[in-house]
């Protein structure tokens, strides 16, 4: 062979040599490279790789009562017991074709001071006051209702709360007594209410500067699906502060139109057209 043509073979097998391992080598380096990209994936943390969960937490409302809104009042006050802002009337229903008439007389006898066991003593703290007044609020309105002994006449556990304003906010909700009209119906209410108010505001608690009174009885309203049914819901309302109640002349309570006195709401639209005689 000419040394030409042998020289020409050998560069030529070793040029194919260079480039068997320059290919050897990149193929190397991209092994390395995916090696270490595939350990970067695998190396984060625990507390990275897991999903964020994020969990809502909800605020239950207000269990219960809902405050008298009234003009001549302080701001709304807000409440995690009985008393917010929305008006829950909701309870058990009573399926009846038609409505019915409770011929009960009006049961509700006046109390006196002396009824009331407890009182609050000069210099009393705040959280025994609240606790005198919880005792109270069971007193006046313990026991069942006059026309259903299995109705307990406290719907709700009296509540003494601190008031955003200062001082103490008593909120009772209770089932009233059945009579044979809407007039006789709201005036055993009230009368119940007055005397509830006469003996809250004289049992000495000087931090207690508001009370609100609300009462159920049974209500005709139409039913979801079908006739007219009966429920107990919230009828009326009253709230009273304790400079009202300062300047009233408690003896002569029987002479006194309380509804110049009190805030008060009627709630049930077909109590205000019969007491209006629409």
């Amino acid at each position: 062979m000419p040394f030409r043509e042998s020289y020409r073979a050998e560069s030529m097998a070793s040029s194919r040599v260079r480039m068997r391992r320059v290919m050897a080598m990149g193929i190397f380096s991209l092994v390395a490279i995916l090696g270490m990209a595939c350990s970067s994936d695998t190396d984060e943390t625990p507390a990275a790789s897991q999903p964020t969960t994020s969990v809502a937490t909800a605020t239950p409302e207000p269990a219960a009562s809902a405050t008298v809104a009234a003009s001549g009042t302080d701001a709304v006050e807000s409440s995690a017991t009985p008393v917010g802002t929305k008006i829950v009337a909701a309870a058990t229903v009573v399926s009846t074709a038609e409505p019915t008439q409770v011929s009960a007389s009006i049961s509700y006898s006046p109390r006196v001071l002396s009824e009331a066991a407890s009182s609050c003593t000069p210099g009393m703290s705040t959280d025994d006051q609240k606790i005198v007044l919880v005792d109270i609020g069971e007193q006046l309105f313990g026991g069942t209702t006059a026309h259903d002994v299995e109705t307990e006449r406290l719907h709700y556990a009296p509540d003494a709360r601190d008031r955003r304003q200062g001082g103490l906010w008593v909120v009772i909700e209770y089932n009233g007594d059945e009579a044979a009209t809407v007039a006789d119906k709201k005036a055993g209410i009230e009368a119940h209410m007055r005397d509830a108010y006469e003996i809250f505001f004289n049992a000495g608690c000087d931090e207690l500067m508001q009370v609100d009174i609300s009462a159920r009885m049974v209500a005709t309203g139409a039913g979801v699906i079908g006739p007219m049914t009966q429920t107990l819901a919230v009828v009326f309302k009253t709230r009273m502060q304790s400079e009202d109640a300062a300047a009233i002349n408690w003896a002569d309570k029987d002479t006194i139109d309380f509804s110049q006195v009190w805030n008060e709401l009627l709630l049930n639209r077909r109590w205000r057209d019969e007491l209006e005689g629409n």
